[in-house]
């Protein structure tokens, strides 16, 4: 037994603890930072739905397209709810706010 230096067995063993941390928290910090920026961008939907809200009222616009840090928001309003069209990483999104908030 080497008793001054490190051995095979605890070297292999060191190796596959590191693959292991890795291999677990690489898909897990993916899959997070995914989740965040999808709602993130569920976040802008609904600031296009307030900024939709505004022009409604002020000024009788019932469609438009609004851009928040260079992605398309959609959005249309059928007399009771407004609905903000948008993608995501999973693909083509609808956010409908209607008047009585659901």
């Amino acid at each position: 037994m080497n008793t001054k230096g490190i051995a095979l067995v605890e070297t292999l063993l060191t190796v596959a603890i590191v693959f292991m941390i890795s291999g677990t928290l690489i898909p897990f910090t993916y899959q997070l930072k995914s989740s965040m920026y999808n709602q993130k961008l569920e976040l802008h939907a609904s600031e296009t739905a307030l900024e939709a809200a505004k022009m409604i009222k002020t000024q009788s616009i019932y469609s438009g397209l609004l851009s928040i840090e260079d992605h398309d928001y959609q959005w249309n309003y059928d007399g009771y709810q407004i609905c903000v069209q948008y993608h995501d990483l999973n693909g083509e999104r609808v956010k409908c706010i209607s008047r009585d908030g659901g």
